[in-house]
């Protein structure tokens, strides 16, 4: 805690130098907490930010948080940040109504922002919760993410579930991370996020704002993006993917597996225009493209003469309905319409790549029969038909 009450007053150790805090501890001035009212412990060490702490034999909900010492460095740099530019800028400030306590409260000419920082996981659920919680009293949450984040190598992103919960999405930036630093003092946004598995990511190169820079609300520059670069490698990542499951899974075990040798099809060689990647809406199933994209094949394109967006919607609702696919939890990107979109988005890349065709009143038909090749020879033939074709759109992106 960077806060407690002195008397009725509220102190706060941003405003102190260590040196005039010690004064106050040899003086032996007595802290309270503002919310459960028992005495703090005052702590100033050489590295970490001055800050204050329960003792252990009180309880209080705000004690038991135990914020790390990149906690606590963020809220200060935030603070110091925010006061350049706004008169009411506060630190834990308890909004009583809901209960909550936001890291750094901003009050702008138009809005209340509760900023909510994140060192360590929390159930995705709570962070649903506290975001209703503050939108019920008109502030706006801003939820910020100075957890490690791990790249596996350049432009490869290894994001666990949680991390991926704080995925924003924008029209210049597409689907975007937005991850804050408090040892280099600086934001780094990793943009234009591809997923190439569960928890995998292709990204485009980081874009870096320092904390001198930083305000609200966001300013983000725009990026250049080499889009052909982020997804010449799709398929050696899709490969990849298949020969895991391959190698990992038994078929009689797999429910997927199964259901692809069992309507005759060779998993090792399905068409390569079942597991694109459609960008940017593809990330939003927690499933490997392969999956959903076959799932569409086997229950609508291979059966259906015709079929309509509608119709390739509906297929998938029941796959999901069923449990067979699952959208990603991204409590930060908006949408009604993003399984929609999403069927959208791959017709549209389908009909470029000349496998199906669109007929008047909106129908699509296949352009050739499904043709899934069942030995090696036969796989080639189909990459050197496809890639020439996927270079073309490429270069349109």
């Amino acid at each position: 805690m960077l806060t407690a009450l002195l008397g009725e007053k509220v102190f706060s150790t941003i405003h102190y130098t260590r040196e005039e805090l010690k004064n106050l501890r040899r003086k032996r001035t007595i802290f309270l907490c503002p919310h459960c009212s028992s005495e703090l412990n005052l702590r100033i060490g050489n590295q970490n930010v001055p800050h204050f702490a329960h003792q252990s034999q009180f309880l209080c909900e705000l004690g038991k948080q135990h914020e790390s010492p990149r906690h606590l460095l963020t809220k200060q740099l935030l603070y110091e940040r925010l006061r350049e530019h706004f008169t009411e800028v506060k630190v834990e400030y308890y909004v009583k109504e809901i209960q909550q306590i936001a890291d750094v409260y901003v009050k702008t000419d138009t809005k209340k922002i509760a900023i909510e920082i994140q060192c360590s996981s929390i159930p995705i659920p709570d962070i649903l919760s506290r975001t209703r919680g503050y939108q019920s009293k008109n502030f706006t949450p801003f939820w910020m993410l100075t957890q490690p984040v791990t790249e596996k190598q350049k432009g490869l992103l290894q994001l666990p579930s949680f991390q991926q919960a704080f995925i924003r999405y924008s029209p210049h930036l597409h689907h975007f991370l937005l991850h804050f630093s408090p040892e280099d003092r600086s934001f780094t946004i990793f943009t234009h996020l591809i997923p190439v598995s569960v928890s995998a990511f292709i990204s485009a190169a980081p874009v870096r704002i320092p904390i001198e820079q930083f305000t609200l609300p966001l300013s983000i520059p725009h990026p250049t993006v080499n889009h052909p670069y982020l997804l010449k490698n799709w398929n050696q990542f899709r490969m990849k993917w298949i020969y895991n499951k391959l190698h990992y899974n038994k078929a009689k075990d797999d429910l997927f597996l199964r259901e692809v040798y069992r309507e005759g099809d060779t998993f090792l060689y399905l068409p390569l225009f079942v597991g694109m990647p459609v960008f940017p809406h593809g990330i939003h199933f927690m499933n490997h493209a392969v999956e959903w994209q076959y799932y569409l094949w086997k229950d609508c394109m291979k059966k259906d003469t015709f079929f309509s967006e509608e119709k390739v919607v509906e297929v998938l609702k029941r796959r999901m309905d069923r449990g067979f696919l699952e959208f990603r939890t991204l409590p930060f990107v908006c949408g009604d319409q993003l399984l929609k979109e999403l069927v959208k988005s791959y017709l549209s890349l389908l009909k470029d790549m000349q496998v199906v065709r669109r007929m008047d009143g909106g129908q699509y038909q296949l352009s050739r029969p499904w043709n899934c090749p069942d030995n090696f020879s036969g796989f080639e033939k189909h990459q050197h038909d496809f890639f020439p074709k996927w270079k073309h759109i490429l270069k349109k992106v």
